[in-house]
């Protein structure tokens, strides 16, 4: 194995989402219980921009790997 490698990015379960989903619930719910502003953005454009982050993550990985074959 190469020591450069990158491990390979593994696909979460269903199970795994579900786990994060619960976790994010209850951070949110705390957070609001505590009356502290939640660290998520309020908009949809902010969301959009989390998104753009993950799909361009994604896509130098795609693009690294097309290259290096």
């Amino acid at each position: 194995m190469d020591a450069h490698a990158k491990p390979e990015r593994k696909r979460p379960t269903v199970t795994v989402m579900l786990i994060a989903l619960l976790v994010g619930i209850t951070i949110g719910a705390i957070f609001k219980l505590l009356r502290l502003p939640v660290p998520v953005p309020h908009d949809f454009a902010g969301i959009v921009g989390l998104i753009g982050m993950f799909v361009g993550s994604a896509l130098v990985d795609v693009v690294a790997r097309i290259l290096t074959k």
